[in-house]
This record gives C-alpha cells, sequence and structure tokens, in this order.
C-alpha cells in the first residue's frame, strides 16, 4: 500500500478517534459506540445495492481495478522505459529508415505502441496514423474513468442512504413512544446513520474517486507521450526533438531519472 494513503487514513482517522475520545473524557467505549450495526448495515448494504443498480455488470468489474490504483503503486506504462525505447527507435529510424522497425515490433512489452508502429511501418500517411491513435486514445481514456466515477457516485449516495437512515430511526423512535427504553436506541441508529453516511462519502469513497482521477491522469499523459513519440518518429524528427517533445509529458523527478538512464547508456555500460 502507498505510503502517503496509509498517512492520509492514519490522519483522518486518528483526528476523528481522537476527537470523540476528548469529548467522552477518553472513554474508549465512547468510541464503539459509533459502531451501530444497524446504521453501517443501512450505509454499506444500501451501497452495495444502489452499485448494483447504477452501473451494468463490466463496469462494476473496474471497482478493483480503481482500488489498486489507489492503494498500491499501480502504474501500468513505465513512461521513464517507454521513453527511452521510443529514443532507441527513432535513432534506429533516423539511420536505417521506418521499416527498420519492423523487426523490432514483437519485441515491444506493450501492445499499443507495437499497433501504433506497425500503422508507420505499414505506410500509413501521418493524418490517418494520428486519427486512428486519437480514437484508441479517446476509448482509452473513457474506460480508464469508469472508476473514478463508481467511486464518486458512491460519494454522492452514500450522505443520502444516510438521510433515509435518520428518517427510518426517528420512525422508529415516534412508533415506540409509550417505550421509552426503546427510544435511546432508535435516535442513535438515526443519527448515526447521517454520520456514517457523510463520513463514508467525505473520507472514503470521495478521496479515493480523487486520487482514482489523478493516477488516470498519469496514464493519460503516458499514452499521450507515446503517440507524440511514434509520430515523431514516422516524421523523421531529430532524436534530440523527439527527446524533448516526451520530456514534455513527465514530472520532474521523472525528467531526472530518464537524463540518468540516457547518460548511462550513452556510455555504453546499459
Amino acid at each position: 500500500m502507498q505510503k502517503s494513503v496509509v498517512a492520509g487514513f492514519l490522519i483522518g482517522f486518528g483526528a476523528l478517534a481522537l476527537s470523540i475520545l476528548i469529548d467522552s473524557h477518553f472513554k474508549l467505549h465512547a468510541i464503539v459506540a459509533f459502531f451501530n450495526f444497524s446504521a453501517m448495515l443501512i450505509i454499506f448494504g444500501g451501497i452495495s445495492g444502489v452499485i448494483v443498480i447504477a452501473f451494468p455488470p463490466e463496469q462494476l468489474r473496474e471497482i478493483p481495478v480503481a482500488l489498486r490504483k489507489a492503494f498500491l503503486d499501480h502504474r501500468d506504462i513505465d513512461q521513464v522505459a517507454m521513453s527511452l525505447e521510443l529514443l532507441d527507435l527513432a535513432q534506429k529510424s533516423r539511420k536505417e529508415g521506418v521499416l527498420s522497425l519492423e523487426a523490432r515490433i514483437p519485441e515491444l512489452a506493450d501492445p499499443w505502441m507495437r499497433r501504433s508502429l506497425q500503422l508507420v511501418v505499414d505506410g500509413l500517411d501521418r493524418k490517418a496514423v494520428q486519427d486512428i491513435l486519437e480514437v484508441e486514445f479517446e476509448e482509452y481514456t473513457r474506460k480508464t474513468k469508469v472508476g473514478a466515477k463508481i467511486f464518486a457516485s458512491l460519494g454522492g449516495f452514500a450522505p443520502t442512504l444516510g438521510i433515509i437512515g435518520t428518517v427510518m430511526g426517528l420512525v422508529h423512535m415516534l412508533a415506540n413512544l409509550e417505550d421509552p427504553s426503546k427510544i435511546g436506541g432508535a435516535i442513535a441508529v438515526a443519527f448515526l446513520a447521517t454520520f456514517w453516511g457523510i463520513l463514508s462519502a467525505n473520507m472514503i469513497f470521495l478521496p479515493i474517486a480523487e486520487r482514482v482521477k489523478a493516477k488516470d491522469m498519469q496514464l493519460a499523459l503516458a499514452r499521450q507521450a507515446m503517440i507524440e513519440g511514434v509520430l515523431a518518429i514516422q516524421a523523421g524528427e531529430a532524436v534530440r526533438l523527439v527527446e524533448e517533445k516526451l520530456k514534455v509529458f513527465m514530472t520532474p523527478d521523472m525528467v531526472g531519472v530518464f537524463e540518468t538512464e540516457r547518460l548511462v547508456r550513452g556510455d555504453g555500460r546499459q
């Protein structure tokens, strides 16, 4: 799990737990009281039903992918390695011609890069290659946005379900006014449903959605860099110009690693 995610949850939930303990004069059972089964069932059980209704099965399969992006160091493209590979291909193309890349295509790990370079080797003009790659990129970004959309939707549904739970608790309380012993429990369920609805939305679902969006943006930038690199190779641009174009899509840390690797390869050590 990524350290920043762990730190974020520890800070957020730790501050919440500390606040409860301070208000209760550090009585641990005060925290336990917030874990009301009925209230949590309304929220998390209701959410489970809502997402099944709102999203088709093929989109629900994106939930584990989104969670890996949010919690693990997930990246399906090593942008630095990809950029170095594109530079090697650009250099080979400049020296031996575009057709010389055909022998290298099967060796490429990324299927999209293989397809893209195959289009170039097959002799399609720049406009046709660009149009095809842009359509593929749009479809790729559409698919990657599904996971973030699901968690953002959960962040919207959860508070509403909390209100439903509150209404249910109040109705239950009003139905049992003749029995004072049941009123306290009904009120607790009512307010705790709202508590868990708002808490889960703002400290779980919406933060996950935002983190997945950030990860998807990184992946989209890597794909865009790949497109620019392939089009530059097709145009026969100088290797130095290809390098500068690829750097545009990198973070400062990536640029540092990239330039270090370039120096190592230039020295013949790698």
